[in-house]
């Protein structure tokens, strides 16, 4: 689940650039436009149940406060100017709360991906991994299974299928297949340097 959710933060992560390119432009709608870009961004996550979503959700209240002219709680009036310049450290903040997200989520699959190397290592030094021209879920499920029969591998693969989603262990295992098929891959072959 935690792989869905780093693809979903990604997603919203994506739409950033082209609210920055509204702000450099001066468009009118660009503080609708991030205020709408929040509440997207809450809603595909508002089904993980993350702290995160309320972040968001207070940074979308300060946002909607300085388009009414008011700053923190106080009543001072500001330019149009100053609210966009306020608007862009707001999406700042979400931006960073974000990936913040993402860093954790990171932290978190980085001890797994090194144990599901460790598996991958010793199964394929029984047995090489099936060839594919797409990974897929039955692919990455096919390996998974391999992996786990090896008798070296069955307190790692328990503790791994314990602590890990389907979803999560399948993402985390097509990143590894994926970096050791392009590994895999010759290099062309470095020029002759004739004397």
């Amino acid at each position: 689940m935690q792989s869905i959710i780093r693809e979903r933060i990604l997603e919203q992560l994506l739409s950033i650039p082209g609210l920055v390119d509204q702000y450099a432009a001066q468009e009118g709608s660009f503080m609708q436009n991030v205020a709408h870009w929040l509440r997207a961004t809450e809603q595909a996550l508002e089904p993980f149940r993350l702290p995160l979503v309320s972040r968001l959700s207070t940074i979308r209240g300060q946002l909607i406060a300085v388009s009414e002219g008011s700053v923190d709680v106080g009543t001072i009036k500001i330019t149009r100017k100053q609210k966009r310049g306020e608007a862009i450290k707001l999406l700042q903040q979400s931006e960073e709360a974000l990936r913040e997200h993402i860093s954790k989520i990171d932290n978190q699959f980085e001890e797994f991906r090194e144990k599901l190397s460790q598996l991958l290592a010793v199964a394929s030094s029984r047995e090489a991994l099936p060839a594919t021209d797409h990974i897929t879920a039955g692919y990455l499920d096919n390996v998974w299974e391999l992996a786990k029969k090896v008798p070296e591998n069955s307190t790692l693969a328990l503790y791994l299928q314990g602590r890990l989603t389907e979803t999560d262990r399948r993402y985390l295992l097509a990143d590894l297949i994926e970096h050791l098929l392009t590994r895999m891959v010759p290099s062309p072959a470095a020029p002759e340097i004739h004397e």
